[in-house]
């Protein structure tokens, strides 16, 4: 897939917060299966504020990190369906599945796509002591003068993990250590040190490093480049075709959530994105506000778990959790 059919358009004008209440006005619970910092809970936490004013009850984030994902999610997965606990998950829940060596739980069976709310790509950056300007440089000088390779992710099965894996794969580099960590704070205090050469993160996370010249951004894993990063390519536009992992950030539910229920949260959800300060702060961290409907993420959900799959089956790797 080159390309991501993302956008407002694909909601209904009809949506807004005016529906009739199906939700009683009991607090609603956003899980993050993640660490405070990343970038799930900032937009998480984003997002909390003005749902709260649209659904006229109290939204809360919480923290519920471990297992790549799973642990947090599987709070969603064994929650009441009544719309009061809801999973703000990214792509390890497509992955997941298929990297993993148990589920405690069927993704496609006990969650239910609600809508996709964040597409991201993120920057692959290269510390400046590597002296590379573009990702054919750095990749010809690794190969020419054989050096070995400390890549960073934000966790074993990660996007970012996957992806530079596949990588370097492609570009016959042999001599390559995948370097684990708990989270982007942690990922990006290992390349400021030295102790990785390489990482894929989110612009914002990555920007004052950039700018100071610490760090070079040599491409992006997006379908589209970013107008931050002028004359950066993407990983497909630099010999790498198909290389496309946008990081998407999305809203499941338990699976028997009500009908009824749905629709009031996603027209909620659906307010929230069209409030400028979402818009402006997203565009400013290099993201698009989607927001598209159950039955456009059910499908979008559905290609991401047969490309992982792909992926993860071609590099043949499996997590321990």
């Amino acid at each position: 897939m080159r390309r991501r059919d993302f956008g407002l358009g694909l909601l209904s004008t009809a949506l807004a917060p005016a529906v009739a209440h199906a939700l009683d006005r009991a607090p609603v619970r956003l899980i993050v299966p993640y660490v405070p910092g990343g970038g799930n809970d900032i937009y998480a936490r984003l997002y909390a504020e003005p749902l709260a004013g649209i659904l006229k009850c109290p939204v809360v984030v919480e923290n519920k990190s471990g297992a790549s994902g799973n642990i947090g999610a599987e709070v969603v997965v064994h929650a009441a369906p009544d719309g009061h606990t809801l999973l703000y998950g990214s792509s390890s829940v497509a992955i997941n599945p298929f990297i993993l060596p148990q589920m405690p739980f069927d993704t496609e069976r006990d969650l239910l796509p609600l809508s996709l709310m964040i597409s991201q790509p993120l920057v692959m950056v290269v510390r400046s002591d590597q002296k590379a300007r573009d990702l054919a440089g750095y990749l010809d000088r690794v190969r020419r003068e054989r050096i070995p390779v400390n890549f960073g992710s934000q966790g074993a099965g990660s996007s970012s993990a996957l992806i530079l894996a596949k990588l370097f794969k492609q570009s016959e580099i042999g001599d390559v250590t995948h370097v684990p960590y708990r989270g982007a704070g942690q990922l990006l205090q290992a390349i400021v040190a030295g102790d990785v050469q390489v990482a894929l993160m989110i612009w914002p996370v990555v920007k004052p490093f950039v700018e100071s010249g610490q760090l070079v951004a040599v491409a992006v894993s997006g379908a589209q480049p970013i107008e931050q990063l002028p004359g950066v390519p993407t990983l497909d536009g630099a010999g790498f075709p198909g290389l496309i992992a946008d990081q998407w950030h999305a809203f499941f539910l338990p699976r028997k959530t009500p009908p009824a229920i749905v629709t009031e949260l996603h027209a909620a959800l659906a307010a929230t994105v069209r409030l400028p300060q979402i818009a402006e702060r997203l565009k400013a961290d290099g993201a698009t506000a989607v927001a598209d409907t159950p039955e456009h993420f059910a499908g979008f959900f559905a290609e991401e778990l047969k490309r992982w799959k792909a992926i993860v089956d071609d590099l043949g790797v499996k997590v321990k959790e």
